[in-house]
């Protein structure tokens, strides 16, 4: 597209930022998330819908930052059976995670968190979120590391459904995102 032909650049956009907004259409529709691998069905102990909020302090913006998160995980079933009592969890950031880019891509955030199960019982995670096609971590994985289900893989295909900033402008303060289908396997 000539420079004249491009309304952003002529009202003084960043090209980084630009190429942010050319790439909001794709996060939303999910195509820089791979699909979740298929496990087979006696290898699935739960699956559960989740919302998840990332804030950045200092705001992101191409740069590393600390991120804390909270996340409501909900809806949960068990497909082999293993854990049919659990059903919902309030997840905590442990502090000390980082996130490095920009939302909605390329973005990297790994760190550490906390379920706590509708039961009383916990688990706790490390895990990776990333929109960054070069760190070969498409989507939310995560590994629980102790507690209820110690020993298995999470995954899921997330959707950033509305962001406080933007990248070039200021940077991204929060982004909240949905999974319809955070998967348990072990």
């Amino acid at each position: 597209m000539s420079e004249r032909g491009n309304v952003l650049r002529r009202v003084g956009f960043p090209a980084r930022a630009i190429a942010m907004v050319g790439a909001l259409p794709l996060a939303a529709a999910g195509l820089f998330a791979a699909p979740a691998p298929v496990a087979d069905a006696q290898d699935v102990d739960l699956v559960c819908v989740t919302t998840f909020q990332f804030n950045f302090a200092p705001p992101l913006d191409f740069n590393t930052v600390g991120a804390d998160t909270v996340a409501t995980i909900a809806s949960c079933r068990s497909p082999n059976g293993s854990q049919p009592q659990l059903k919902s969890a309030q997840v905590n950031g442990t502090p000390g995670a980082l996130a490095e880019g920009c939302a909605p891509a390329p973005l990297h955030v790994g760190g550490e968190a906390t379920f706590e199960w509708n039961t009383g019982r916990t688990s706790t995670i490390e895990f990776v979120v990333s929109t960054d096609p070069a760190s070969g971590d498409l989507g939310l994985s995560a590994s629980i590391d102790s507690g209820v289900m110690a020993g298995d893989t999470i995954t899921a295909v997330p959707v950033i459904v509305t962001q406080d900033g933007l990248c070039g402008s200021g940077g991204v303060r929060s982004f909240t995102a949905n999974t319809a289908a955070l998967t348990f396997t072990h």
